[in-house]
C-alpha cells in the first residue's frame, strides 16, 4: 500500500548534513517566483545599519498550516510585544516581484508615485488591510479565512469570524509622508524599515516595548535566509507541525478531502518535506536567531509554552498569553474546520486526534528522523 501512494522515497537515512543547499533556492516551475533570488544590485546587496534601530524584531514564520497563527495569537496580548493585526504579504510578494525583474521593482521604489504599489503587496496583489478596514466599518465578515482560500490568492481575514479594528488612514497616511524617503531608500533593509513602521501604525501602541515590529507570514524560507544575514536583531519562531496532523489540515483546505489520498498525500509529503528541511538549515545557521515551536505544545501546553518562550524572548510571562487574542479581542483560531463560539479564546486539541487516524504505514521512515532532527530544536 505505501509504495503506491507514496513516490520517489528517499531511501537512505536522513542527514542535515546531505542538503547543500535549501529547497527554496530551485523550485518548481509552479513556484518560480518564490524562488531565491540571485541579487545583482545595491539596492538588495547592501545592508542597512540604522535598520529598526534599538528596536528588537520578531518574526513568526513556520511553514503554512503549522500554527503560526495560533503563536501569534498566544502572543497577541504581550505588553512588551508589538501588536500586528494579520499576515502581511508584502515580503514575500517583494522578493517574488524581484525574483521576476529585479531592476523593473528598484526602478518603481526610485519612482514612486502612489503608495498604493505598496499598500497592495500587504495582500500581494490587493490592499488587504484596506478591504479589512472597509469590512470592519460596513460589519461584515469575509466568508473565508486564513488557509482556507485558493492556491496563491490572499486571505482578508487571518482568524474566523473576526475583523479587526485597525487605523487605515494612519497606516496610508504614514506611508504618504514617507514617500521622498522610500524614493531615496539605499537597500531593500531601508525601505523594509519605514514599511514596518507603518505596519505599527495600523494598531494601537503599547509602551515599554522590548520587540517594537512583529512580522507574520508563513514559509518565508528565502526571506529569513537574507534578513538573518543582514540584521542582527531579529528573532524568529518558526512552529512546526507533525506531518499527520498537517495533512488533514491542508488537504482539507487544498484538496476538499477529510480522508488520504494519493495525490494530496504525494504533494502535501513534498510541501512539508522541503519546508521542514529548509527551516532545518535555517536554523543550523542562525541557531542563536532561530527557535523551533511545537506545535502540538501550542495546543496541549500552552501555558508551559508560553513560559519558555518568554525566557527565549528575553521577556516576562503574562497570563494575558493563555488565552488567543487578535488585538486582544478573543479568536477561536484559523483551523480548516469551521469552529462554533464555544472555542472562542480557547487553544483546543481537536487538531492533534488526526494523529491517530492517520495510517502509520503510510508515513516513510525519513519522516521520523525528520521530526526527531526537529524536537532537538524546539524550545
Amino acid at each position: 500500500m505505501k509504495k503506491h501512494l507514496l513516490k520517489n522515497l528517499v531511501k537512505k537515512r536522513f542527514n542535515l548534513s546531505n542538503f547543500k543547499k535549501p529547497f527554496c533556492s530551485k523550485e518548481k516551475k509552479r513556484f518560480k517566483r518564490y524562488e531565491t533570488v540571485n541579487f545583482k544590485t545595491d539596492f538588495f546587496k547592501k545592508s542597512y545599519k540604522d535598520f529598526c534601530k534599538n528596536k528588537k524584531i520578531l518574526i513568526i514564520s513556520g511553514p503554512a498550516r503549522n500554527g503560526n497563527h495560533a503563536l501569534m495569537s498566544m502572543l497577541d496580548g504581550h505588553p512588551e510585544i508589538s501588536f500586528l493585526p494579520g499576515e502581511d504579504f508584502l515580503l514575500r510578494e517583494f522578493f517574488s516581484r524581484a525574483k521576476e525583474n529585479e531592476k523593473k521593482i528598484i526602478r518603481k521604489i526610485k519612482n514612486l508615485d502612489d503608495v498604493e504599489y505598496l499598500t497592495k503587496m500587504s495582500g500581494a496583489y490587493q490592499d488587504k488591510w484596506r478591504l479589512s478596514y472597509e469590512s470592519y466599518i460596513k460589519k461584515t465578515t469575509p466568508k473565508y479565512w486564513s488557509g482556507q482560500q485558493p492556491e496563491n490568492k490572499t486571505h482578508i481575514n487571518d482568524y474566523q469570524d473576526i475583523v479587526p479594528k485597525t487605523n487605515y488612514k494612519n497606516y496610508k497616511n504614514f506611508l504618504k509622508n514617507k514617500i521622498q524617503d522610500i524614493r531615496n531608500s539605499k537597500s531593500f533593509l531601508e525601505f523594509f524599515d519605514i514599511y514596518l513602521n507603518a505596519l505599527n501604525k495600523l494598531v494601537p501602541q503599547k509602551k515599554n516595548l522590548k520587540y517594537g515590529h512583529i512580522y507574520v507570514y508563513s514559509g518565508l524560507r528565502r526571506e529569513l535566509f537574507y534578513l538573518l544575514e543582514k540584521t542582527k536583531n531579529i528573532i524568529c519562531l518558526c512552529p512546526i507541525r507533525r506531518f499527520e496532523t498537517f495533512y488533514y489540515s491542508y488537504a482539507k483546505s487544498r484538496f476538499f478531502t477529510e480522508e488520504v489520498r494519493k495525490k494530496a498525500l504525494n504533494e502535501l509529503w513534498e510541501h512539508w518535506r522541503h519546508k521542514t528541511i529548509d527551516y532545518l538549515l535555517l536554523q543550523k545557521k542562525y541557531p542563536k536567531k532561530i527557535f523551533f515551536v511545537r506545535f502540538e505544545d501550542l495546543l496541549k501546553n500552552p501555558e508551559i509554552l508560553a513560559k519558555k518562550l518568554c525566557k527565549k524572548l528575553g521577556i516576562k510571562f503574562n497570563n494575558k498569553l493563555k488565552i488567543p487574542t487578535l488585538l486582544e479581542k478573543k479568536v477561536k483560531g484559523n483551523s480548516s474546520f469551521k469552529k462554533s463560539d464555544k472555542y472562542k479564546g480557547k487553544f483546543y486539541q481537536e487538531p492533534l486526534e488526526n494523529q491517530i487516524k492517520f495510517p502509520k504505514e503510510l508515513l516513510p521512515d525519513e519522516y521520523f528522523e525528520i521530526y526527531a532532527e526537529v524536537n532537538k530544536k524546539c524550545v
